[in-house]
């Protein structure tokens, strides 16, 4: 569902946004070419999605007042979106942490010993 929603945001950015910001100075040239056809704009609403939910993010490309250029359904859908993004990626860092970290365990591996009297209690 993620995806499809991202692929859907990307593909339905409001033209006003897209006016006001998607050009120099606070987009390259280049990035103005590698951003504008799939696979880039995903990357692209990622950074609409971010300049929302935390503003003091968009210090390098100085977008300011991003809501203001896009409709309520969009500045929702896209809130969604970058909650469900930063929630499913702290999901699977967590997973992969414990991953690890059961990698090397077995019965007879301590990870660690309690010093003192409580060693022989």
């Amino acid at each position: 569902m993620l995806p499809l929603g991202w692929l859907l945001l990307s593909i339905f950015t409001p033209k006003t946004l897209l006016d006001r910001y998607f050009k120099e100075p606070h987009f390259t040239l280049a990035e103005t070419y590698m951003l504008r056809e799939f696979p880039g704009f995903l990357l692209r609403t990622s950074i609409w999605g971010w300049a929302l939910v935390l503003p003091f993010l968009d210090r390098k490309r100085n977008i300011k007042n991003v809501r203001a250029y896009m409709p309520l359904w969009y500045a929702t859908a896209l809130r969604v979106l970058t909650f469900g993004m930063a929630f499913t990626f702290t999901v699977i860092l967590v997973l992969l942490i414990l991953l690890f970290l059961l990698e090397d365990y077995s019965p007879n591996h301590v990870f660690f010993t309690l010093p003192g009297h409580w060693a022989g209690a």
